[in-house]
């Protein structure tokens, strides 16, 4: 399962030499949540999951976009609806790992072999 989510992780070079990571579920606009998925720290946990809320906001009609953390009060139902998707999605990805990890287990205890 380790290579799957490695796989599946990508990222992009920055002008330091350094790895951005890059989200694996996004939705919206303005209001954004990006979640991010990481390996486990052992070879046989499921992944952690990190999530980042963002606002699109323009000083005025002119302006380049920018990015905030903080939202005001018209933001917080979306923002709540988001949060409840990108959970689903987190629960859906770690429902994944078990099933996958039980079906290695059968496999293992039958002797199959991958």
């Amino acid at each position: 399962m380790a290579t799957a989510t490695a796989s599946r992780r990508s990222t992009n070079s920055r002008s330091d030499g350094t790895q951005k990571q890059t989200p694996v579920w996004t939705k919206g606009f303005p209001v954004t949540v990006a979640v991010f998925e990481f390996p486990a720290a052992s070879d046989d946990g499921p992944p952690n999951f990190s999530v980042q809320v963002t606002k699109a906001f323009r000083r005025d009609e002119n302006s380049e976009y920018e990015y905030s953390a903080f939202l005001n009060g018209g933001d917080l139902l979306r923002a709540a609806r988001l949060l409840e998707a990108a959970d689903s999605y987190v629960q859906s990805r770690r429902e994944e790992f078990y099933r996958s990890r039980k079906a290695e287990r059968s496999a293992a205890e039958n002797g199959d072999s991958f």
